[in-house]
């Protein structure tokens, strides 16, 4: 039997591909986020551009809406203009992790997450495939973004195999889900 592997094209064919994933989640179940649409298609609406590796390479890319706290400045100009501040004070942190060339499951992509933060001088975590706060700080000092404080209000990762989405995960405040494709 022949398969068509089909490859993302835009932002639009990634949006489709995560609300497939979604909407393949039995109602009522742990892994049910109907009542979370709207914060998913902030996360969607708010990724900046499509990028070409997606098709090429294992990726991780993850996404966050931050509020910014009162010593936050009003604005964000990063080294890569992807990360910007809304009119209400919500940041948009993204980044997209090139993984090596292979195939990986989702343990082995969390392994290999907690090894570059460890690289980083950064302590091992229980889900690195999600931001967390100290890599924000690091971020600045690395001088990547210029905010320096702020809550991590909802995130979004999709994990990229070679033009396909094999994970999407989200962060609601505490609670988190990731779901298979």
């Amino acid at each position: 039997m022949l398969f068509f592997h089909k490859y993302l094209k835009d932002l639009n064919s990634v949006k489709n591909e995560v609300e497939k994933i979604i909407a393949k989640q039995k109602l009522g179940s742990p892994y049910d986020l109907s009542l979370s649409k709207g914060r998913i298609e902030e996360l969607l609406e708010s990724i900046s551009e499509f990028n070409f590796d997606w098709n090429k390479l294992p990726v991780v890319f993850r996404i966050a809406r931050i509020v910014r706290s009162s010593t936050t400045p009003r604005y964000d100009v990063s080294a890569n203009n992807a990360n910007n501040t809304d009119r209400d004070g919500v940041i948009i942190y993204q980044e997209n992790i090139v993984l090596p060339d292979a195939k990986h499951d989702l343990e082995l992509v969390i392994k290999m997450l907690n090894y570059l933060r460890e690289q980083k001088k950064l302590k091992r975590t229980n889900i690195p495939l999600f931001i967390h706060p100290d890599e924000l700080l690091l971020a600045h000092r690395e001088g990547k973004i210029t905010f320096t404080a702020g809550e991590i209000q909802t995130q979004m990762i999709i994990i990229f195999q070679k033009g396909s989405i094999t994970h999407v995960g989200f962060v609601f405040g505490r609670d988190y889900v990731i779901l298979n494709n």
